[in-house]
Protein backbone atom coordinates (compact mmCIF):
# COMPACT_ATOMS: atom_id res chain seq x y z
CA UNK A 1 0.00 0.00 0.00
CA UNK A 2 1.97 3.44 -1.09
CA UNK A 3 -0.12 5.35 1.21
CA UNK A 4 1.33 3.48 4.25
CA UNK A 5 5.25 3.20 3.08
CA UNK A 6 4.53 6.65 2.93
CA UNK A 7 3.17 7.46 6.63
CA UNK A 8 6.19 4.96 7.41
CA UNK A 9 8.89 7.16 5.35
CA UNK A 10 7.75 10.36 6.72
CA UNK A 11 7.77 8.75 10.16
CA UNK A 12 11.34 7.97 10.01
CA UNK A 13 12.62 11.00 8.15
CA UNK A 14 11.12 13.58 11.20
CA UNK A 15 8.03 14.55 9.68
CA UNK A 16 8.85 14.98 6.23
CA UNK A 17 9.04 13.29 2.80
CA UNK A 18 11.85 13.93 0.05
CA UNK A 19 12.00 14.17 -3.27
CA UNK A 20 14.63 10.39 -3.01
CA UNK A 21 11.41 9.03 -0.31
CA UNK A 22 9.28 9.96 -3.15
CA UNK A 23 11.33 8.35 -6.06
CA UNK A 24 12.03 5.10 -3.46
CA UNK A 25 8.76 4.59 -2.90
CA UNK A 26 7.65 5.10 -6.56
CA UNK A 27 10.26 2.49 -7.60
CA UNK A 28 9.61 -0.26 -4.52
CA UNK A 29 5.72 -0.05 -5.31
CA UNK A 30 6.60 -0.12 -8.95
CA UNK A 31 4.36 3.55 -10.25
CA UNK A 32 5.42 6.26 -12.16
CA UNK A 33 6.20 9.24 -9.95
CA UNK A 34 3.21 11.50 -10.70
CA UNK A 35 1.10 8.96 -8.54
CA UNK A 36 3.08 9.47 -5.59
CA UNK A 37 2.92 13.20 -5.98
CA UNK A 38 -0.98 13.49 -6.60
CA UNK A 39 -0.81 11.30 -3.36
CA UNK A 40 1.28 14.24 -1.33
CA UNK A 41 -0.68 16.78 -2.86
CA UNK A 42 -3.92 15.99 -1.59
CA UNK A 43 -3.49 14.24 1.85
CA UNK A 44 -2.73 17.07 4.54
CA UNK A 45 -0.86 14.81 6.74
CA UNK A 46 2.46 14.59 4.37
CA UNK A 47 5.32 17.40 4.17
CA UNK A 48 7.57 17.80 1.56
CA UNK A 49 9.69 20.79 3.37
CA UNK A 50 11.04 19.82 7.11
CA UNK A 51 9.07 20.77 10.02
CA UNK A 52 9.60 23.80 12.18
CA UNK A 53 10.52 22.61 15.83
CA UNK A 54 7.38 22.81 17.33
CA UNK A 55 3.87 22.20 15.57
CA UNK A 56 1.09 23.27 16.94
CA UNK A 57 -2.44 22.30 15.63
CA UNK A 58 -5.56 23.45 17.69
CA UNK A 59 -9.03 21.93 16.78
CA UNK A 60 -11.24 25.09 15.36
CA UNK A 61 -14.93 22.92 14.88
CA UNK A 62 -18.04 22.56 16.98
CA UNK A 63 -17.48 22.18 21.13
CA UNK A 64 -14.26 23.40 20.38
CA UNK A 65 -14.98 26.49 18.45
CA UNK A 66 -18.01 27.07 21.51
CA UNK A 67 -14.83 26.83 24.22
CA UNK A 68 -12.85 29.90 22.17
CA UNK A 69 -10.46 27.55 20.19
CA UNK A 70 -10.26 30.13 17.49
CA UNK A 71 -8.87 33.50 20.26
CA UNK A 72 -7.10 30.96 21.92
CA UNK A 73 -5.26 30.09 18.26
CA UNK A 74 -4.57 33.43 17.37
CA UNK A 75 -3.33 34.46 20.73
CA UNK A 76 -1.07 31.53 20.86
CA UNK A 77 0.03 32.59 17.23
CA UNK A 78 0.76 36.03 17.75
CA UNK A 79 3.31 35.21 21.12
CA UNK A 80 5.06 32.26 19.30
CA UNK A 81 5.57 34.82 16.40
CA UNK A 82 7.33 37.11 18.57
CA UNK A 83 9.15 34.79 20.88
CA UNK A 84 10.28 31.66 18.75
CA UNK A 85 9.87 33.60 15.13
CA UNK A 86 9.11 30.00 12.14
CA UNK A 87 10.65 27.65 15.00
CA UNK A 88 6.97 27.55 15.74
CA UNK A 89 3.79 26.82 13.46
CA UNK A 90 0.44 27.56 15.13
CA UNK A 91 -2.76 27.17 12.59
CA UNK A 92 -6.15 25.92 13.50
CA UNK A 93 -7.51 22.13 12.13
CA UNK A 94 -10.03 19.56 11.90
CA UNK A 95 -11.66 18.37 14.45
CA UNK A 96 -9.47 15.97 16.70
CA UNK A 97 -11.93 13.83 18.35
CA UNK A 98 -11.54 15.20 21.66
CA UNK A 99 -15.09 17.53 21.84
CA UNK A 100 -15.85 16.27 25.39
CA UNK A 101 -12.35 17.91 26.54
CA UNK A 102 -12.72 21.17 24.62
CA UNK A 103 -10.42 22.50 23.30
CA UNK A 104 -7.99 20.16 21.76
CA UNK A 105 -4.51 20.59 20.62
CA UNK A 106 -1.37 18.25 19.26
CA UNK A 107 1.84 19.65 20.02
CA UNK A 108 3.94 17.23 17.55
CA UNK A 109 1.30 14.93 17.39
CA UNK A 110 1.42 14.99 21.72
CA UNK A 111 -2.48 15.67 22.98
CA UNK A 112 -2.73 18.09 25.21
CA UNK A 113 -7.09 19.39 26.35
CA UNK A 114 -8.67 21.83 28.12
CA UNK A 115 -5.95 24.28 28.15
CA UNK A 116 -6.22 28.09 28.10
CA UNK A 117 -3.57 30.27 26.48
CA UNK A 118 -1.33 30.58 29.30
CA UNK A 119 -1.02 26.77 30.00
CA UNK A 120 -0.01 26.32 26.68
CA UNK A 121 2.42 28.88 26.50
CA UNK A 122 4.27 27.12 29.55
CA UNK A 123 4.01 23.52 27.45
CA UNK A 124 5.32 25.68 24.54
CA UNK A 125 7.93 27.83 26.42
CA UNK A 126 9.53 24.33 28.33
CA UNK A 127 9.75 22.82 25.82
CA UNK A 128 11.68 25.24 23.26
CA UNK A 129 13.93 25.14 26.78
CA UNK A 130 14.76 21.49 25.98
CA UNK A 131 11.89 19.79 28.23
CA UNK A 132 10.04 16.86 26.73
CA UNK A 133 6.85 17.28 25.94
CA UNK A 134 4.73 15.68 28.27
CA UNK A 135 1.02 14.46 27.22
CA UNK A 136 -2.50 14.32 28.03
CA UNK A 137 -3.85 10.84 28.32
CA UNK A 138 -7.27 9.24 26.41
CA UNK A 139 -7.15 6.32 28.76
CA UNK A 140 -6.28 8.15 31.78
CA UNK A 141 -9.46 10.19 31.47
CA UNK A 142 -11.57 7.25 30.23
CA UNK A 143 -10.89 4.93 33.09
CA UNK A 144 -12.21 7.73 35.32
CA UNK A 145 -15.33 9.23 33.14
CA UNK A 146 -16.84 5.97 30.95
CA UNK A 147 -19.52 4.33 32.58
CA UNK A 148 -19.07 0.28 32.48
CA UNK A 149 -21.14 -0.16 29.09
CA UNK A 150 -24.00 -3.74 28.64
CA UNK A 151 -21.79 -3.77 24.96
CA UNK A 152 -19.01 -5.28 26.79
CA UNK A 153 -19.69 -8.88 27.58
CA UNK A 154 -16.75 -9.45 28.76
CA UNK A 155 -16.14 -7.36 30.90
CA UNK A 156 -12.56 -5.84 30.29
CA UNK A 157 -11.00 -8.83 28.25
CA UNK A 158 -12.44 -11.27 25.53
CA UNK A 159 -11.90 -14.91 25.59
CA UNK A 160 -13.45 -14.66 21.97
CA UNK A 161 -16.58 -16.83 23.07
CA UNK A 162 -18.15 -15.77 19.92
CA UNK A 163 -15.53 -17.16 17.65
CA UNK A 164 -15.06 -20.35 19.18
CA UNK A 165 -18.91 -21.31 19.14
CA UNK A 166 -19.07 -20.55 15.91
CA UNK A 167 -16.19 -22.88 14.40
CA UNK A 168 -17.65 -25.58 16.35
CA UNK A 169 -20.55 -25.24 14.62
CA UNK A 170 -20.48 -22.90 11.72
CA UNK A 171 -23.83 -21.45 10.59
CA UNK A 172 -23.95 -18.21 8.49
CA UNK A 173 -27.06 -18.16 8.42
CA UNK A 174 -27.98 -18.30 12.11
CA UNK A 175 -25.57 -15.50 12.57
CA UNK A 176 -27.66 -13.22 9.82
CA UNK A 177 -30.78 -13.95 11.13
CA UNK A 178 -29.58 -12.81 14.64
CA UNK A 179 -28.82 -9.35 13.34
CA UNK A 180 -31.94 -9.33 11.79
CA UNK A 181 -34.18 -10.01 14.63
CA UNK A 182 -31.86 -7.97 16.91
CA UNK A 183 -32.71 -5.07 14.59
CA UNK A 184 -29.26 -3.95 15.10
CA UNK A 185 -28.63 -1.02 12.00
CA UNK A 186 -25.24 0.74 11.06
CA UNK A 187 -23.53 3.17 13.70
CA UNK A 188 -22.01 5.37 11.35
CA UNK A 189 -24.96 7.88 10.28
CA UNK A 190 -26.64 6.19 7.64
CA UNK A 191 -28.70 3.97 9.47
CA UNK A 192 -28.62 0.72 6.92
CA UNK A 193 -29.96 -2.75 8.25
CA UNK A 194 -26.61 -4.69 9.47
CA UNK A 195 -28.03 -7.87 8.48
CA UNK A 196 -29.04 -7.13 4.87
CA UNK A 197 -25.23 -5.74 4.57
CA UNK A 198 -23.73 -9.15 5.73
CA UNK A 199 -26.22 -10.78 3.59
CA UNK A 200 -25.33 -9.27 0.15
CA UNK A 201 -21.62 -9.50 0.96
CA UNK A 202 -22.38 -13.13 1.62
CA UNK A 203 -24.42 -13.79 -1.75
CA UNK A 204 -22.61 -11.50 -3.96
CA UNK A 205 -19.95 -13.13 -6.36
CA UNK A 206 -16.19 -12.38 -6.29
CA UNK A 207 -12.81 -13.95 -6.30
CA UNK A 208 -12.11 -12.71 -2.78
CA UNK A 209 -13.80 -10.76 -0.27
CA UNK A 210 -13.32 -8.08 2.31
CA UNK A 211 -14.11 -6.58 5.95
CA UNK A 212 -13.26 -3.04 6.30
CA UNK A 213 -14.20 -1.62 9.65
CA UNK A 214 -14.40 2.59 9.29
CA UNK A 215 -12.88 3.78 12.62
CA UNK A 216 -11.71 7.49 10.58
CA UNK A 217 -14.54 9.05 12.65
CA UNK A 218 -13.67 12.58 11.53
CA UNK A 219 -17.17 14.20 11.70
CA UNK A 220 -17.17 17.24 14.29
CA UNK A 221 -19.04 16.26 17.79
CA UNK A 222 -18.72 12.80 17.01
CA UNK A 223 -15.78 10.52 19.61
CA UNK A 224 -17.50 7.07 20.58
CA UNK A 225 -15.63 4.91 18.53
CA UNK A 226 -12.96 6.92 20.15
CA UNK A 227 -14.02 4.85 23.50
CA UNK A 228 -14.95 1.32 21.97
CA UNK A 229 -11.06 1.31 20.16
CA UNK A 230 -9.39 2.31 23.20
CA UNK A 231 -10.65 0.31 26.40
CA UNK A 232 -12.74 -2.37 24.58
CA UNK A 233 -10.76 -3.03 20.61
CA UNK A 234 -11.46 -6.68 21.29
CA UNK A 235 -15.05 -6.28 20.58
CA UNK A 236 -14.55 -4.36 17.14
CA UNK A 237 -12.11 -7.09 16.29
CA UNK A 238 -14.58 -10.15 17.46
CA UNK A 239 -17.22 -8.60 15.39
CA UNK A 240 -14.75 -8.46 12.13
CA UNK A 241 -13.64 -11.83 12.40
CA UNK A 242 -16.95 -13.68 12.71
CA UNK A 243 -18.07 -10.90 9.71
CA UNK A 244 -14.89 -12.67 7.97
CA UNK A 245 -16.03 -16.22 8.98
CA UNK A 246 -19.48 -15.64 7.43
CA UNK A 247 -19.23 -13.72 4.33
CA UNK A 248 -16.43 -15.49 3.52
CA UNK A 249 -13.76 -13.06 3.61
CA UNK A 250 -9.49 -13.90 4.61
CA UNK A 251 -8.94 -10.12 5.24
CA UNK A 252 -9.57 -7.05 6.95
CA UNK A 253 -8.39 -3.63 7.89
CA UNK A 254 -9.25 -1.18 10.42
CA UNK A 255 -9.32 2.31 9.31
CA UNK A 256 -8.54 4.33 11.54
CA UNK A 257 -7.48 8.29 11.61
CA UNK A 258 -4.23 9.15 12.54
CA UNK A 259 -4.76 11.01 15.14
CA UNK A 260 -6.06 8.52 17.66
CA UNK A 261 -2.49 7.16 18.37
CA UNK A 262 -3.40 5.58 21.91
CA UNK A 263 -6.42 4.05 19.93
CA UNK A 264 -4.11 2.53 16.90
CA UNK A 265 -1.93 0.86 20.15
CA UNK A 266 -4.33 -0.27 21.21
CA UNK A 267 -5.27 -2.37 18.46
CA UNK A 268 -2.23 -3.24 17.59
CA UNK A 269 -1.53 -5.29 21.34
CA UNK A 270 -5.29 -6.87 20.66
CA UNK A 271 -4.31 -8.07 17.08
CA UNK A 272 -1.35 -9.19 18.68
CA UNK A 273 -3.43 -11.18 21.57
CA UNK A 274 -5.49 -12.33 19.03
CA UNK A 275 -3.09 -14.46 17.16
CA UNK A 276 -1.68 -15.68 19.97
CA UNK A 277 -4.98 -17.56 20.96
CA UNK A 278 -5.56 -18.28 17.75
CA UNK A 279 -8.43 -17.11 16.82
CA UNK A 280 -6.76 -14.55 14.13
CA UNK A 281 -4.85 -15.41 11.24
CA UNK A 282 -4.12 -18.89 9.62
CA UNK A 283 -6.05 -21.78 10.16
CA UNK A 284 -8.14 -20.98 13.12
CA UNK A 285 -8.56 -23.06 16.17
CA UNK A 286 -7.52 -25.29 13.97
CA UNK A 287 -10.65 -25.07 11.95
CA UNK A 288 -9.30 -24.96 8.28
CA UNK A 289 -10.42 -21.50 8.15
CA UNK A 290 -8.59 -18.63 8.06
CA UNK A 291 -8.95 -14.53 8.84
CA UNK A 292 -5.89 -11.62 9.01
CA UNK A 293 -6.75 -8.16 9.99
CA UNK A 294 -4.36 -5.56 9.63
CA UNK A 295 -4.83 -1.62 10.39
CA UNK A 296 -4.46 1.08 7.68
CA UNK A 297 -3.49 4.47 8.88
CA UNK A 298 -5.56 7.28 7.28
CA UNK A 299 -3.48 9.87 6.20
CA UNK A 300 -6.01 12.44 7.09
CA UNK A 301 -9.05 14.37 5.59
CA UNK A 302 -12.28 14.27 6.73
CA UNK A 303 -13.50 12.98 3.32
CA UNK A 304 -11.68 9.69 3.94
CA UNK A 305 -14.68 8.65 6.59
CA UNK A 306 -17.06 8.38 3.38
CA UNK A 307 -17.19 4.60 2.77
CA UNK A 308 -16.07 4.76 -0.94
CA UNK A 309 -13.66 7.51 -0.68
CA UNK A 310 -12.10 5.19 2.74
CA UNK A 311 -11.91 2.61 -0.17
CA UNK A 312 -9.98 4.83 -2.75
CA UNK A 313 -7.59 5.44 -0.09
CA UNK A 314 -6.92 1.82 0.41
CA UNK A 315 -6.29 1.35 -3.52
CA UNK A 316 -3.82 4.42 -3.57
CA UNK A 317 -5.43 6.56 -5.25
CA UNK A 318 -7.15 10.58 -3.91
CA UNK A 319 -9.76 9.85 -1.34
CA UNK A 320 -12.37 11.13 -4.01
CA UNK A 321 -16.02 9.64 -3.47
CA UNK A 322 -17.11 7.24 -6.18
CA UNK A 323 -20.13 7.34 -8.18
CA UNK A 324 -22.43 4.72 -7.04
CA UNK A 325 -23.89 2.09 -7.98
CA UNK A 326 -22.48 -0.47 -8.30
CA UNK A 327 -22.11 -0.53 -4.61
CA UNK A 328 -19.35 -1.77 -2.29
CA UNK A 329 -21.11 -5.01 -1.08
CA UNK A 330 -20.67 -6.31 -4.50
CA UNK A 331 -17.78 -3.93 -6.03
CA UNK A 332 -15.63 -2.44 -2.92
CA UNK A 333 -12.05 -2.98 -2.04
CA UNK A 334 -10.18 -4.16 -5.51
CA UNK A 335 -13.72 -4.19 -6.94
CA UNK A 336 -14.74 -7.28 -4.50
CA UNK A 337 -17.55 -8.13 -2.24
CA UNK A 338 -16.30 -5.40 0.77
CA UNK A 339 -18.78 -5.48 3.80
CA UNK A 340 -17.98 -1.89 5.21
CA UNK A 341 -19.13 -0.79 8.62
CA UNK A 342 -18.84 1.46 11.47
CA UNK A 343 -16.88 0.72 14.74
CA UNK A 344 -19.49 0.57 16.98
CA UNK A 345 -21.25 -1.35 14.80
CA UNK A 346 -19.31 -4.64 14.50
CA UNK A 347 -18.74 -4.00 18.36
CA UNK A 348 -22.46 -4.95 19.11
CA UNK A 349 -22.55 -8.00 17.14
CA UNK A 350 -20.66 -10.01 20.34
CA UNK A 351 -23.90 -9.47 22.60
CA UNK A 352 -25.83 -9.87 20.20
CA UNK A 353 -25.05 -12.95 19.25
CA UNK A 354 -24.42 -14.22 23.05
CA UNK A 355 -27.30 -12.75 24.44
CA UNK A 356 -30.16 -14.96 22.73
CA UNK A 357 -29.07 -14.65 19.55
CA UNK A 358 -29.97 -11.00 19.21
CA UNK A 359 -33.49 -11.03 21.05
CA UNK A 360 -31.94 -9.64 24.33
CA UNK A 361 -30.66 -6.14 21.97
CA UNK A 362 -33.82 -5.78 20.55
CA UNK A 363 -36.05 -5.83 23.75
CA UNK A 364 -33.24 -2.90 25.08
CA UNK A 365 -34.97 0.00 23.44
CA UNK A 366 -38.07 2.08 24.41
CA UNK A 367 -41.95 1.75 23.76
CA UNK A 368 -41.97 3.73 19.50
CA UNK A 369 -45.94 5.02 20.84
CA UNK A 370 -47.24 7.56 18.25
CA UNK A 371 -43.88 8.92 16.91
CA UNK A 372 -44.54 7.65 13.60
CA UNK A 373 -48.08 7.24 13.25
CA UNK A 374 -49.29 4.84 16.19
CA UNK A 375 -46.72 1.52 14.75
CA UNK A 376 -47.05 -1.14 17.85
CA UNK A 377 -43.60 -1.75 16.94
CA UNK A 378 -41.16 -0.93 19.90
CA UNK A 379 -37.57 0.82 19.32
CA UNK A 380 -34.81 -1.85 19.29
CA UNK A 381 -31.59 -2.01 20.91
CA UNK A 382 -29.17 -0.08 22.18
CA UNK A 383 -26.10 2.47 21.08
CA UNK A 384 -23.52 5.29 22.11
CA UNK A 385 -23.77 8.92 21.63
CA UNK A 386 -20.72 11.63 22.43
CA UNK A 387 -22.44 14.61 23.83
CA UNK A 388 -20.12 17.63 24.26
CA UNK A 389 -20.98 21.68 24.28
CA UNK A 390 -22.43 23.35 27.23
CA UNK A 391 -23.22 19.92 29.35
CA UNK A 392 -21.95 19.40 32.69
CA UNK A 393 -20.57 16.10 31.82
CA UNK A 394 -19.75 15.73 28.13
CA UNK A 395 -18.82 12.13 27.35
CA UNK A 396 -20.02 9.04 25.86
CA UNK A 397 -23.09 7.30 26.76
CA UNK A 398 -24.66 4.14 26.07
CA UNK A 399 -28.17 4.35 26.50
CA UNK A 400 -31.44 2.54 25.38
CA UNK A 401 -32.87 3.62 21.32
CA UNK A 402 -35.31 5.78 21.96
CA UNK A 403 -34.40 8.08 25.26
CA UNK A 404 -35.14 11.53 24.62
CA UNK A 405 -32.45 14.09 24.30
CA UNK A 406 -33.51 15.45 27.78
CA UNK A 407 -33.45 12.43 29.71
CA UNK A 408 -29.55 12.04 28.20
CA UNK A 409 -28.82 16.20 29.08
CA UNK A 410 -30.57 15.30 32.78
CA UNK A 411 -29.73 11.77 33.52
CA UNK A 412 -26.33 10.53 32.39
CA UNK A 413 -24.69 14.46 31.43
CA UNK A 414 -25.76 15.67 35.01
CA UNK A 415 -27.46 18.29 33.23
CA UNK A 416 -26.87 21.44 31.56
CA UNK A 417 -23.49 23.72 32.76
CA UNK A 418 -24.42 25.89 35.52
CA UNK A 419 -26.78 28.72 34.65
CA UNK A 420 -27.34 27.80 30.94
CA UNK A 421 -30.53 26.80 28.71
CA UNK A 422 -30.39 25.13 25.59
CA UNK A 423 -30.62 27.72 22.80
CA UNK A 424 -29.44 25.17 19.95
CA UNK A 425 -28.31 21.74 19.67
CA UNK A 426 -26.71 20.24 16.66
CA UNK A 427 -27.81 16.61 16.62
CA UNK A 428 -25.65 15.03 14.00
CA UNK A 429 -22.56 17.27 14.21
CA UNK A 430 -22.77 19.96 11.70
CA UNK A 431 -24.52 17.46 9.38
CA UNK A 432 -27.79 18.76 10.07
CA UNK A 433 -27.15 22.10 11.33
CA UNK A 434 -28.73 23.47 14.50
CA UNK A 435 -32.18 23.89 15.73
CA UNK A 436 -33.61 25.31 18.39
CA UNK A 437 -34.92 24.78 22.01
CA UNK A 438 -37.78 25.14 20.24
CA UNK A 439 -39.17 24.55 16.94
CA UNK A 440 -42.45 25.72 15.06
CA UNK A 441 -44.27 22.78 13.97
CA UNK A 442 -44.59 23.94 11.11
CA UNK A 443 -41.53 23.65 9.86
CA UNK A 444 -41.58 19.80 11.29
CA UNK A 445 -42.74 17.36 8.50
CA UNK A 446 -46.77 16.82 8.15
CA UNK A 447 -46.83 13.75 9.47
CA UNK A 448 -45.48 14.03 12.55
CA UNK A 449 -47.88 17.25 12.99
CA UNK A 450 -51.18 15.61 12.25
CA UNK A 451 -49.89 12.11 14.33
CA UNK A 452 -48.87 13.80 17.65
CA UNK A 453 -49.13 17.97 17.25
CA UNK A 454 -51.00 18.44 20.33
CA UNK A 455 -54.37 20.61 20.08
CA UNK A 456 -53.30 24.21 20.82
CA UNK A 457 -49.43 23.43 20.84
CA UNK A 458 -47.26 25.48 18.37
CA UNK A 459 -43.92 23.81 18.96
CA UNK A 460 -41.98 21.28 19.54
CA UNK A 461 -39.81 21.07 22.18
CA UNK A 462 -36.63 19.44 21.07
CA UNK A 463 -35.89 18.08 24.87
CA UNK A 464 -38.54 15.56 23.97
CA UNK A 465 -36.98 14.48 20.65
CA UNK A 466 -36.48 10.53 21.08
CA UNK A 467 -33.12 9.73 20.00
CA UNK A 468 -34.01 6.90 16.78
CA UNK A 469 -32.54 7.67 13.39
CA UNK A 470 -35.51 6.29 11.79
CA UNK A 471 -37.81 8.35 14.56
CA UNK A 472 -35.79 11.38 13.67
CA UNK A 473 -36.59 11.45 10.01
CA UNK A 474 -40.29 10.85 10.26
CA UNK A 475 -40.66 14.28 12.37
CA UNK A 476 -37.94 15.95 9.66
CA UNK A 477 -34.57 15.93 11.59
CA UNK A 478 -31.42 14.55 11.13
CA UNK A 479 -29.86 12.42 14.43
CA UNK A 480 -25.90 11.03 13.96
CA UNK A 481 -24.05 10.02 17.09
CA UNK A 482 -22.34 12.86 17.78
CA UNK A 483 -24.76 15.55 19.76
CA UNK A 484 -23.45 19.29 20.84
CA UNK A 485 -25.80 21.21 22.52
CA UNK A 486 -25.19 25.32 22.56
CA UNK A 487 -26.33 26.99 25.79
CA UNK A 488 -27.35 30.92 26.86
CA UNK A 489 -24.28 32.90 25.81
CA UNK A 490 -23.71 30.92 22.55
CA UNK A 491 -23.69 32.86 19.26
CA UNK A 492 -25.60 30.64 17.26
CA UNK A 493 -24.79 32.42 13.97
CA UNK A 494 -20.96 31.74 14.60
CA UNK A 495 -21.26 28.30 15.58
CA UNK A 496 -23.42 27.55 12.26
CA UNK A 497 -20.86 29.66 10.34
CA UNK A 498 -17.80 27.52 11.64
CA UNK A 499 -19.59 24.54 11.03
CA UNK A 500 -20.11 25.92 7.14
CA UNK A 501 -16.80 26.50 7.18
CA UNK A 502 -15.33 23.10 8.12
CA UNK A 503 -17.60 21.56 5.28
CA UNK A 504 -15.88 24.18 3.29
CA UNK A 505 -12.38 23.40 3.82
CA UNK A 506 -12.87 19.94 3.60
CA UNK A 507 -15.00 19.44 0.32
CA UNK A 508 -12.34 16.90 -1.78
CA UNK A 509 -13.52 19.61 -4.75
CA UNK A 510 -14.59 16.68 -7.25
CA UNK A 511 -18.18 17.88 -7.37
CA UNK A 512 -18.11 21.00 -8.91
CA UNK A 513 -21.35 22.27 -6.48
CA UNK A 514 -19.56 20.94 -3.20
CA UNK A 515 -17.15 23.18 -4.31
CA UNK A 516 -18.16 26.00 -5.13
CA UNK A 517 -21.60 25.78 -3.17
CA UNK A 518 -19.98 24.84 0.04
CA UNK A 519 -17.94 28.37 -0.52
CA UNK A 520 -21.04 30.36 -1.35
CA UNK A 521 -23.10 29.54 1.38
CA UNK A 522 -20.60 30.34 3.54
CA UNK A 523 -19.49 33.65 2.27
CA UNK A 524 -23.16 34.24 2.64
CA UNK A 525 -23.05 32.95 6.06
CA UNK A 526 -19.77 35.49 7.31
CA UNK A 527 -21.88 38.00 5.44
CA UNK A 528 -24.34 37.56 8.06
CA UNK A 529 -22.34 37.00 10.78
CA UNK A 530 -20.19 40.06 10.10
CA UNK A 531 -23.21 42.28 9.94
CA UNK A 532 -22.99 42.96 6.39
CA UNK A 533 -26.00 42.31 4.97
CA UNK A 534 -29.38 44.36 5.16
CA UNK A 535 -32.72 42.99 6.02
CA UNK A 536 -33.69 44.11 2.31
CA UNK A 537 -31.27 41.66 1.03
CA UNK A 538 -32.73 38.72 3.05
CA UNK A 539 -34.99 37.20 0.69
CA UNK A 540 -33.24 36.91 -2.13
CA UNK A 541 -30.58 35.25 0.31
CA UNK A 542 -32.45 33.11 1.63
CA UNK A 543 -33.81 32.02 -1.74
CA UNK A 544 -30.35 31.55 -2.86
CA UNK A 545 -29.42 29.54 -0.16
CA UNK A 546 -32.37 26.84 -0.45
CA UNK A 547 -31.34 26.86 -4.43
CA UNK A 548 -28.05 25.92 -3.93
CA UNK A 549 -28.86 23.60 -0.86
CA UNK A 550 -31.33 21.93 -3.50
CA UNK A 551 -28.69 21.56 -6.46
CA UNK A 552 -25.67 20.40 -4.08
CA UNK A 553 -28.36 17.86 -2.49
CA UNK A 554 -29.10 16.97 -5.70
CA UNK A 555 -26.31 16.63 -7.78
CA UNK A 556 -23.31 15.70 -5.14
CA UNK A 557 -22.05 12.35 -5.30
CA UNK A 558 -20.98 12.19 -1.55
CA UNK A 559 -23.27 12.85 1.26
CA UNK A 560 -20.35 16.02 2.18
CA UNK A 561 -22.39 17.72 -0.49
CA UNK A 562 -25.11 16.82 0.53
CA UNK A 563 -25.28 18.22 3.44
CA UNK A 564 -22.77 21.25 3.52
CA UNK A 565 -25.35 23.83 3.11
CA UNK A 566 -27.35 22.52 6.24
CA UNK A 567 -25.65 24.90 8.87
CA UNK A 568 -26.27 28.32 7.02
CA UNK A 569 -29.77 26.89 6.17
CA UNK A 570 -30.58 26.03 9.55
CA UNK A 571 -30.51 29.73 10.50
CA UNK A 572 -32.48 30.63 7.86
CA UNK A 573 -35.26 28.28 8.85
CA UNK A 574 -34.92 27.62 12.43
CA UNK A 575 -33.36 31.03 13.67
CA UNK A 576 -35.57 33.82 11.61
CA UNK A 577 -34.97 36.28 14.93
CA UNK A 578 -31.46 35.77 15.27
CA UNK A 579 -30.84 36.70 11.62
CA UNK A 580 -33.36 39.54 11.68
CA UNK A 581 -30.94 41.28 14.86
CA UNK A 582 -27.97 40.42 12.58
CA UNK A 583 -28.98 42.24 9.47
CA UNK A 584 -30.69 45.19 11.48
CA UNK A 585 -27.27 45.42 12.87
CA UNK A 586 -26.38 46.28 9.41
CA UNK A 587 -29.15 48.91 9.21
CA UNK A 588 -28.10 50.85 12.37
CA UNK A 589 -24.32 50.77 10.63
CA UNK A 590 -25.63 52.56 7.78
Amino acid sequence: MIIQALLARQKRRGGYLTSADLHEVASEQAVPLHRIQSLISFYPYFRTQPPPKLEVHICRDMSCHLKGSVVLTEQVQKWTAQEYGQQVEVCGVSCLGRCDRAPAALLNEQLYVGRNASQLRQVISAYMQGDPLPTDSDLAWSKHNVQPWDMDIYSGSSNYDTIRHYLKSPDPQDVISALETAGLLGMGGAGGRAFKKWSEVQEAIGTEKFVVCNADESEPGTFKDREILLTKPYLTIEGMILAGLVVGARQGWVYVRHEYTEQIASLRTEIHRARQLGVLGHNLLDSGRSFELEIFVSPGNYICGEQTALIEAMENNRAEPRIRPPELVTNGYRNQPTLLSNVETFAWVPAIMNRSKGQWYADQGRKQGPWVGGEADKMRGKRLFSISGDVRHPGVYEVETGISLGELIDQHCGGMAEGKQIIAVALSGPSGGLVPAKIPLELLSRRFVETCGKKGTTEFDIRELPLDINISRAIGLMIGGGIVVYGTGANVIAEAVACSRFFSRESCGKCVPCRIGSQKITYIGEQLLRGELSKAELPVLRETTRELSQVMTATSICGLGQVASNPVRSLFDYFPKLVDQACEVHTKKQ
